[in-house]
């Protein structure tokens, strides 16, 4: 192992940032010692000017947590030793929550480049007093939506309590675009333009990797619910979340999805209540769930089978690299999906979908290895746990379309057998969650998609 010492750069500042409300242009301003300035900007259409100049310390104070929690992207370029704020600085509270965030979601790019932990990366805060403020928003939901399984199967959870509800969107995917008009429900879209200076500084040396994507689009989707009137931010994350993927030399969990964890969840909805709005809630629906449940629900939505992907492919500055099918057949994702779904629907709808059968791929043996907790590490993507992936092979040997299949035979043999009250915790649904208990929302946990 190589112990010299990281080439983290010297300084990474907080300039400013701008938002004109007749455009809806939000522009952050990032500058690092190594690669110079950068640029964010976002697009929220049609705001109200009344209602910003209304509400404005409440919806400042989210532009201010966006702000500082989107740097992350400029900032992973060097990894600065020193973090400055030459504009308004975060507050105690605030900057233990940057703090852990940055270091907990960058630690997958910390591991795969060999840095080790990243605790030098610490923001220090100010001492204010506590912003409270109730900004008495309508009673109604903004739903996240990615194309995938978990957020359709929240999107039919909620149209079946009756909630008032639009999707949400960070982005112009056309495929997720695509998705969100077969939900019959509204979709605001907000648009994002990266700095394309980022390309040039990956071409330069630059470190590059995962970043806590999701507490972004938290940010953002907390931003806009505040300006078009939400009282309700809803995401699709799942307990198995919150298993890690490794552990890095200081005992701390390498967690690719870190930010979707429900340690995160608190973390942010905290920051929400204490300093941005005490009436805005921003939690995961099926955070009671794993992942193996969650598509036992999805099975019953046959109606989106044609439509919904959870390949990454799909997702990337330049574009979808799945230029004739939504799912590429490779990648973890895939992989994950297919195990999963495979118990609770035909073999021929499962072909139907990923157009070929991955068991006999003999290039994603490995891959299944790692998902099984046969060999290899949990791979870093959203993928459920091991016993989840174990259980799905167990209700496989007694599928009629799957238990004489060649792979799944030969799973049995190597995988431990699997006991009745195992299968039932995996499948039953938690009591650690942030469900708020107004309106309908705990209906979710009812056997009843």
């Amino acid at each position: 192992m190589d112990n010299s010492e990281p080439n983290f750069g010297a300084r990474f500042s907080f300039e400013s940032w701008t938002f004109d409300v007749e455009t809806g242009l939000l522009c952050f301003y990032y500058k690092d010692s190594e690669f110079g300035d950068f640029e964010e900007s976002f697009i929220f259409s049609g705001v109200d000017k009344t209602r910003y100049h209304q509400h404005q310390n409440s919806i400042d104070s989210a532009i201010n947590c966006l702000f500082w929690m989107a740097g992350v992207s400029y900032y992973k370029t060097s990894l600065a030793r020193r973090i400055v704020f030459n504009n308004e600085k975060p507050n105690q509270e605030q900057a233990i929550w940057l703090t852990q965030t940055w270091q907990a979601g960058l630690a997958e790019l910390a591991y795969e480049n060999g840095l080790g932990w990243l605790d030098h990366i610490e923001i220090h805060g100010e001492s204010t007093e506590l912003f409270l403020n109730t900004v008495k928003l309508k009673q109604r939901s903004l739903v996240a939506i990615g194309g995938g399984k978990d957020s359709l199967v929240s999107v039919e959870a909620i149209k079946a309590m009756n909630e008032p509800a639009s999707l949400f969107m960070v982005g112009q995917s056309a495929f997720i675009k695509s998705v969100a008009e077969e939900t019959d429900l509204p979709l605001l879209s907000i648009g994002r333009k990266v700095d394309a200076r980022l390309k040039s500084a990956n071409e330069k040396g630059a470190f590059n990797g995962h970043i806590p994507i999701t507490a972004v689009n938290a940010s953002v989707a907390v931003l806009a619910a505040l300006l078009y009137d939400f009282d309700t931010v809803v995401f699709s994350n799942e307990r198995s979340a919150d298993v890690g993927n490794v552990q890095a030399e200081n005992g701390s969990w390498v967690n690719h999805q870190y930010s979707k964890s429900l340690v995160y969840e608190q973390s942010w909805q905290n920051i929400i209540h204490n300093h941005i709005a005490s009436d805005l809630h921003c939690f995961s629906l099926l955070r009671p769930f794993s992942e193996l449940a969650i598509v036992q629900r999805f099975a019953t939505l046959k109606q989106y089978f044609p439509f919904f992907s959870s390949c990454n492919r799909n997702f990337h500055l330049a574009g979808s690299q799945n230029s004739e099918h939504h799912w590429c057949g490779e990648c973890p994702k895939c992989a994950f999906v297919f195990l999963c779904l495979a118990p609770f629907v035909t073999r021929d709808e499962l072909l139907g979908i990923f157009r070929k059968d991955l068991f006999v791929d003999s290039d994603l043996l490995s891959l299944f290895d790692s998902l099984l907790g046969i060999e290899g590490l949990k791979p870093f993507e959203c993928v459920g746990e091991q016993q989840e992936c174990r259980l799905a092979v167990h209700l496989l040997t007694e599928h009629p379309d799957w238990h004489r299949h060649e792979q799944v035979l030969m799973w049995k043999k190597i995988l431990p057998a699997f006991k009745c009250t195992d299968s039932v915790a995996i499948l039953a649904p938690s009591n650690l969650h942030q469900i708020p208990g107004k309106r309908n929302f705990r209906q979710v946990l009812s056997n009843e998609t």
